[in-house]
């Protein structure tokens, strides 16, 4: 028989309150769940829904608008981190940021490493994890990589900010109470590639819905990531990969740690080089991650692979 799920789970799986989901349901038909001996019971179809409907919201638009959505709509609209906030700002051009940012990009240009850890710290208070991610990490990301290639945006401006955020990331980690039992995740890049925009981003969300991390930074060799994993024990190792770092080098790194990583351990890899390094690599386990939403979906499947566990 499918799994299925009581209300509150899926609250605690989907983070979506128990109220919020009967109202959803009452009023929108978001999703029509089943009913048991105990109330409603919700299938993994269900769930999976549900969570394509919050990464709407988080993403600014109205539960009116995307209730009645089909799923594969909703998908669309998650793959845009860009999409209109809950505060309808525009962008018009290529390079413009939200104007809630400007204090932010200011601070980045003038390289004021205190007021951007202000200006983030001031942001984090506002914002959940999954908002300042798609809302204030990924924009600037986006912005830093442009200028970067027409050269009015200096390296070291993005590698203050990058250092900002991990701080951020140390702040969230010290404050998570991470439920006993819950899957660790341990997040890196290969050796030589120093962009980790993604993994911090990925390292946010993940605390986010309150699975312990190990952040270990960018550019570890593949033997340093097997120890790691060998210390921690996580559930999965997330590497981020760009499409321009991709050698050989790397692509033998990748076959290693595919080779010699515990069966039981996940290797996920996201990042514009993702398919191309990943190529040849068979491993049981092995999840390419499309994008930052499709990571998302990836951590309530292990959170329901752990409800599944603690029910028996």
């Amino acid at each position: 028989m499918p799994p299925q799920y009581p209300i509150r789970a899926v609250s605690k799986i989907t983070g979506i309150a128990v109220d919020t989901l009967r109202a959803w349901e009452r009023r929108y038909q978001a999703v029509t769940p089943n009913r048991g001996d105990r109330g409603r019971v919700y299938s993994d179809a269900d769930v999976q829904r549900l969570l394509l409907i919050q990464g709407a919201l988080d993403r600014g638009h109205a539960i009116g608008q995307v209730a009645a959505l089909q799923n594969a709509e909703l998908q669309n609209l998650l793959r845009d981190p860009l999409a209109p906030s809950r505060s309808s700002r525009s962008n018009t051009s290529q390079n413009a940021v939200p104007r809630e940012l400007d204090s932010l990009m200011a601070a980045i240009e003038s390289f004021d490493y205190g007021q951007i850890n202000e200006e983030l710290n001031r942001l984090a208070l506002l914002l959940s994890p999954a908002g300042l991610v798609y809302e204030v990490v990924l924009p600037v990301m986006k912005l830093a990589g442009e200028n970067w290639e027409n050269g009015t945006f200096p390296i070291a401006q993005e590698h203050m900010f990058s250092a900002c955020v991990r701080s951020l990331l140390g702040s969230l980690v010290r404050l998570q109470r991470p439920a006993n039992g819950a899957p660790r995740l341990l997040f890196t890049t290969p050796a030589n590639e120093m962009h980790e925009f993604g993994i911090l981003s990925a390292a946010l969300l993940a605390v986010a819905q309150d699975f312990p991390v190990a952040y270990l930074g960018p550019s570890l060799p593949a033997r340093e990531t097997l120890l790691a994993a060998a210390g921690c024990d996580p559930q999965a190792v997330v590497l981020g990969i760009m499409q321009t770092n991709v050698t050989p080098a790397m692509c033998a790194d990748l076959q290693q740690i595919a080779s010699e990583l515990p069966e039981d351990i996940e290797l996920w890899m996201g990042g514009s080089g993702a398919v191309n390094a990943a190529n040849g690599i068979a491993r049981r386990g092995t999840v390419l991650l499309e994008s930052l939403p499709d990571f998302e979906q990836h951590l309530s499947r292990l959170k329901r692979i752990q409800a599944r566990q603690g029910a028996l």
